[in-house]
C-alpha cells in the first residue's frame, strides 16, 4: 500500500518542484528589477540617504571625502535618547545615579543613535574687546551646556557646566595646565580644573570676517573636550595612551582619536541648531570655514591632518548623531 501511494505522488512531486523552481525565478526576476529601479532612482535621493541616522550601518563614523558644501542635519538629526545607558536598573531597584563609564570604542553613549538638545542660541556678536569677548564666551557656553545636559542625563551620564578661564593674554594664565601655552597664546581644556582656557590673544586672530562662526567653533571643540572628561571617555584614552606609550606612534593616533571626536561633537552642536536664533547659515559658514583653515592642527601627528579635522566636524553636522562620532570605532586611515 505504501508503494502505490507513493508512487502516485512521484509525478505530483515533480510537478511541484517544477512550479517551485518557477516561482523562485519569478521572484528572483522582480528582485532584480526592484534593485535596478532602486539604483537609477538613487540619485533623486542621494542626499537624503547619506544624511540618514536610522539606518542599521555598522561603521559609524567619517569613511573619506566629504563636499565643502552647507549641509547640516538641523531638525534631521536624531533625537536624544531618555534611556539610562549607563545606569543600572535592576527589579525593584532604583536606577544608579549618574556616573562616568571608562570606555573607548564601547562607550555607552555610542551604542545608539543619539542626537544633542536643540536650542534657541543667542549670543552676543563677536567684538574686538576682551571683555566683549567674555560676554560671547559665556552666552555660547550656556547655549552648549542646553544643548548637551539632556544627552547625557538622558543615557544615565553626569553633567555639570565647566569652568571659564579667558585672560586678556596668555601669559595671564593660572592654571594647573599652564604648560599647555609653552609654544604660544592658543585655547585648550584643562580637564584637572575642567575649565575652558580661551585666552583674548589666542582668540582674537580668528575675529576677521567673523560674526561668531570661528570663535563657537573653537569654543565648542574645547567643549568637547569637557563632555569626553564628564562621561570617561578622556579616563580611558589618559590609560590607553600611557599603556601604549604616550610619545609613540600608537600613542599619538590615540591623541588624534581624542582630538577629531572633539570635533566631531563641534560639528554636532553646530550642525543640529543650524537655523536656530544666532547660529545661521553665515555663522556655520564661518565655523566650517575656520575648520578647514586648520586652525589648532598646528601639530598634525598630535591632532589629525587638515582633511581629517574638517571630515570630522563636517561628518558631525551632517548626521548630528553621537554613534557616528566614534572615532575610536574608526580604521587608522580616517585618523591621520
Amino acid at each position: 500500500m505504501n508503494g502505490t501511494f507513493g508512487s502516485r505522488l512521484g509525478p505530483l512531486r515533480g510537478n511541484r518542484i517544477v512550479l517551485i523552481w518557477v516561482v523562485l525565478g519569478v521572484v528572483g526576476a522582480l528582485t532584480a528589477t526592484g534593485l535596478l529601479m532602486t539604483g537609477h532612482s538613487a540619485g533623486a535621493g542621494e542626499t537624503h540617504t547619506a544624511r540618514s541616522v536610522s539606518d542599521n550601518s555598522m561603521t559609524p563614523g567619517f569613511t573619506g571625502a566629504l563636499p565643502e558644501a552647507a549641509d547640516p542635519i538641523g531638525d534631521g538629526a536624531p533625537p536624544v535618547a531618555f534611556a539610562p545607558l549607563a545606569g543600572l536598573s535592576q527589579a525593584g531597584m532604583p536606577a544608579a545615579s549618574s556616573r562616568p563609564v571608562q570606555a573607548l570604542a564601547d562607550h555607552p553613549l555610542f551604542a545608539q543613535h543619539v542626537g544633542l538638545g536643540r536650542v534657541d542660541c543667542k549670543m552676543p556678536a563677536w567684538r574686538d574687546d576682551p571683555e566683549a569677548a567674555r560676554a560671547f564666551y559665556r552666552a555660547a557656553i550656556a547655549c552648549l551646556d542646553a544643548s548637551w545636559e539632556p544627552t547625557l542625563r538622558g543615557a544615565g551620564l553626569p553633567f555639570h557646566p565647566p569652568r571659564l578661564l579667558a585672560p586678556t593674554e596668555s601669559r595671564e594664565v593660572a592654571s594647573q595646565c599652564v604648560q599647555r601655552l609653552r609654544n604660544g597664546p592658543t585655547t585648550f581644556y584643562c580637564a584637572l580644573e575642567e575649565t575652558l582656557v580661551l585666552p583674548y590673544d589666542a582668540m582674537r586672530p580668528l575675529s576677521s570676517g567673523s560674526r561668531r562662526g570661528a570663535q563657537l567653533a573653537v569654543l565648542s571643540t574645547e567643549y568637547g573636550h569637557h563632555v569626553q572628561n564628564l562621561i570617561g571617555v578622556m579616563q580611558a584614552y589618559n590609560e590607553k595612551r600611557s599603556t601604549v606609550g604616550r610619545d609613540t606612534t600608537a600613542g599619538r593616533e590615540q591623541s588624534r582619536r581624542m582630538e577629531l571626536q572633539a570635533r566631531c561633537f563641534s560639528g554636532m552642536f553646530i550642525g543640529t541648531n543650524f537655523g536656530r536664533a544666532d547660529i545661521d547659515e553665515q555663522t556655520w559658514t564661518e565655523a566650517s570655514h575656520a575648520v578647514q583653515r586648520g586652525h589648532a592642527t598646528r601639530d598634525p601627528r598630535m591632532q589629525g591632518t587638515e582633511e581629517n579635522v574638517w571630515g570630522w566636524w563636517k561628518w558631525g553636522s551632517d548626521k548630528g548623531d553621537t554613534w557616528e562620532c566614534n572615532t575610536w570605532y574608526s580604521s587608522p586611515a580616517h585618523v591621520e
